[in-house]
């Protein structure tokens, strides 16, 4: 490339020609959620969180289990949802975002204190708390709040 050749734009798609887009990437960078939750959910998407196996691995050993009952699917089928039903730039989109971010950090809060400080709640006090949380959050926004209001909650 000589000198005369030269553009910002040009440089810049030689230099974004080696970065890969992660299908994940709008779930935690476009999330409206707090933080905290985002950043756990980065963790989980990275399956970088102290999971029971791991924690044998160190030592530290748990008969617990979170005694869940629902049927889940893996992981990788969860996010292939997320990915597939929360990435667009729709504000539905967005509250999908916030609310897959708070409920991954509220399971992950409840396996610790079930773990840790062998204390448990039930499945009603965490769900009323992630819906809080998320309709304090969504407050602070006012499209999104302008959203929630006008959402119908019984089709």
């Amino acid at each position: 490339m000589e000198a005369d050749d030269f553009t910002i734009k040009g440089m810049y798609k030689k230099l974004i020609r080696d970065f890969i887009k992660l299908p994940w990437r709008r779930l935690t960078c476009n999330n409206q959620g707090n933080p905290k939750w985002i950043f756990i959910l980065y963790l989980t998407i990275h399956r970088r969180l102290y999971t029971m196996d791991r924690l044998d691995k160190w030592g530290i050993h748990t008969d617990q289990w979170l005694c869940i009952t629902r049927n889940t699917v893996g992981w990788t089928e969860e996010m292939d949802w997320a990915i597939s039903h929360a990435t667009g730039k729709t504000i539905q989109d967005e509250v999908h975002r916030m609310t897959l971010a708070t409920a991954v950090y509220y399971v992950w809060q409840e396996r610790n204190y079930r773990i840790f400080q062998k204390k448990e709640r039930t499945t009603e006090v965490i769900t009323k708390s992630i819906i809080q949380e998320i309709h304090c959050r969504i407050s602070m926004q006012p499209k999104l709040a302008e959203f929630i209001r006008n959402f119908n909650y019984y089709p």
